[in-house]
């Protein structure tokens, strides 16, 4: 019989002095195991239910396996081996039956034969009073996706992911922590941190140790030249340019890119002009106050799909030029180059940009949705691209990585290959999508 375990451990500091030995709880042996019958206490967890009893979560779940789709409920029985205490043989071949109904075998602890991992999640958590922001809202669905892609490991896979999660905020010292109380210790793998400081802390550890670490939101290149234990999700904006690139040049019509400039122009929008530009394909600039003079017609070509490329990816600093662009292209073909989230905002042209994500169309989440609100009791509030879905790709991937097995993402398809030679790797996957 195979077993699939997945224990979800919060770390925290609980003080409790009360040993095992000393517990007066009904005792009982089964299958010659000497264990308590433990009737769980209000508002009581996993983590210290096992400190109380001095076993780990682990054995808790092993005993207790409805424990891997919920947490403990109150007045219920939990059977919980008394630490220390030798197996006796049984004296009867009788199968015992535990609390779960669960039929008992001579190998009672089937997480001894079950290959085991660890990783550790850093992120920065909501703590206080007052309500989240909507990036807080975010990350906790991401950290949801990431229950819910261990909850979803294939039963076959036969596998044991022990997961632990450190708060890092967003500052250093978290980080510093860690390191300084070596928490990291035996860990297989990393998801996270979440901003760059905090990687730049704990790349060296991650290179020393020789630990897979993927980052879930850092677009930030100056740290994956010489750790090839990192892995980046997000691609850089060189690989956006060539993605770009590639696009154009495939158009199977005449293209005219007009680069709007002003003193807020980013170094990536220089940098994708002088791509385009050695490539041939045909580039104009013109300042941003002779857009809003209404001199954009100047640069516009007739019998070309015109593509207007912004100073900055700051939707409001450009507003003001996207309704010059809408109301020429009431005469001339025209199109704006932006980012994934201004899908949000009203642009009546089509809007063309890079991503990661697959389109919602693409993406079959029927059955995720359903386990989802099965699982968390609640339903999907977060548009899409939802940041659940990137917890649950990025830490399927990393399972997959370390069992090497690929698993399909649902709103992803993670490819990691070098940067650099001897580098971090980072993810090449980036299609070029437009809106109509």
């Amino acid at each position: 019989m195979k077993f699939r375990f997945i224990t979800l451990l919060l770390l925290c500091s609980l003080a409790v002095s009360i040993a095992a030995q000393q517990l007066s709880y009904p005792t009982e042996r089964v299958n010659g195991f000497l264990v308590y019958r433990y009737p769980v206490e209000k508002s009581i967890g996993l983590y210290r239910i096992s400190k109380i009893f001095e076993v780990s979560v682990n054995d808790i779940v092993a005993w207790n396996p409805q424990l891997l789709e919920r947490g403990p409920q109150e007045a219920e029985i939990l059977l919980i081996p008394v630490a220390g205490v030798p197996r006796e043989e049984p004296v009867t071949t009788q199968t015992t039956t535990l609390a779960t109904d669960t039929a008992a075998t001579d190998t009672i602890d089937p997480l001894a034969y079950l290959p085991h991992y660890r990783i550790d999640l850093i992120m920065p958590f909501h703590v206080g009073n007052d309500a989240p922001s909507a990036l807080e809202e975010r990350l906790t669905e991401f950290y949801r996706g990431v229950v819910m892609a261990l909850y979803d490991i294939p039963a076959e896979d036969s596998i044991f992911v022990n997961l632990h999660v450190h708060n890092s905020k967003s500052d250093t010292a978290a980080i510093a922590k860690l390191l300084e109380d070596s928490t990291l210790y035996g860990t297989n793998g990393i998801i996270g941190p979440f901003y760059t400081p905090q990687i730049q802390l704990l790349s060296p550890w991650i290179k020393e140790n020789r630990i897979p670490t993927i980052l879930p939101v850092s677009n930030d290149a100056s740290y994956l030249n010489d750790n090839p234990w990192l892995m980046q999700y997000n691609t850089t904006p060189e690989q956006e340019t060539k993605a770009v690139t590639e696009y154009l040049l495939s158009a199977d019509q005449r293209i005219n890119c007009i680069f709007i400039e002003d003193s807020t122009t980013e170094e990536s929008t220089r940098n994708m002009r002088r791509a385009l530009v050695e490539n041939n394909i045909a580039c104009t600039s013109i300042q941003s106050s002779a857009v809003l003079h209404d001199s954009l017609i100047y640069a516009v070509r007739t019998g070309a799909e015109n593509i207007v490329f912004f100073p900055t990816g700051k939707f409001q600093r450009n507003k003001a030029y996207v309704s010059k662009i809408e109301t020429l292209s009431t005469w001339h073909k025209m199109a704006v180059y932006g980012v994934f989230s201004w899908l949000k905002e009203q642009i009546n042209v089509p809007l063309i940009y890079t991503s990661t994500f697959v389109t919602e169309q693409e993406a079959d989440m029927t059955a995720y949705n359903e386990t989802w609100e099965k699982y968390f009791h609640i339903p999907h509030t977060i548009s899409y691209p939802r940041y659940d879905l990137l917890g649950y790709d990025i830490t399927r991937k990393l399972i997959g990585l370390l069992i090497d097995k690929r698993y399909p993402g649902m709103q992803s398809d993670i490819d990691f290959e070098p940067y650099t030679d001897g580098g971090a790797m980072i993810n090449s996957h980036i299609e070029v999508l437009r809106t109509e």
